[in-house]
């Protein structure tokens, strides 16, 4: 009888929670201000564990750029008011640029830019896709302690798997984006 009711209560506080950071990594530091974002930064970062690299077009400009013609840089100048402008760079040619605004794009939280939080509910209507409940997730941007770029990307999810598998879990992925050299961005 007893494992009639640990099995159920088992499954009832099923979950899961996963935590990647990059190597070396040294946290964030505090940005007192927009203008520390400011400079050229390479697109994409340079995972040592053979995972797929991350890309700041990717996170700022989804669906534009494919794998195939990624940018090599990012530049960000500051822009008017509380605003960034952030550009796409390959072999000095801006390929895309767009101006990002505190409460509207982004929130300048202790020192952090703190990107728009995604929902999505999901059910299980695709194909192959045993969940029903809801996923979110959020990004975001900083500086670590010696300037490059650090992004944090979390997602959680709650709800239940087949119809009956309670599921839920967290998972966290931390990047390092390096700064470039000036000429990587070109005259931006």
């Amino acid at each position: 009888m007893k494992q009639a009711v640990l099995i159920p209560l088992f499954l009832f506080l099923a979950g899961c929670a996963s935590t990647e950071v990059t190597e070396n990594d040294t946290g964030f530091a505090q940005s007192p201000n927009l203008d520390a974002f400011v400079g050229c930064y390479r697109n994409c970062s340079n995972p040592s564990d053979g995972s797929a690299p991350v890309c700041l077009t990717s996170i700022l400009w989804p669906d534009v750029f494919t794998s195939e013609a990624r940018p090599e840089a990012v530049s960000i100048q500051k822009g008017d008011g509380n605003s960034l402008i952030a550009s796409a760079i390959s072999e000095g040619a801006v390929l895309k640029l767009s101006r990002f605004r505190e409460g509207e794009d982004f929130e300048f939280k202790a020192g952090l830019l703190e990107l728009k939080r995604e929902y999505v509910a999901s059910g299980a209507g695709q194909p192959g896709n045993p969940f029903i409940g809801v996923v979110t997730s959020k990004t975001v941007l900083g500086l670590d302690t010696s300037g490059h770029g650090r992004i944090n990307q979390s997602t959680a999810f709650a709800g239940t798997g087949f119809l009956i598998i309670p599921v839920a879990g967290k998972t966290l992925h931390t990047h390092k984006i390096e700064r470039a050299p000036r000429a990587l961005c070109g005259n931006i």
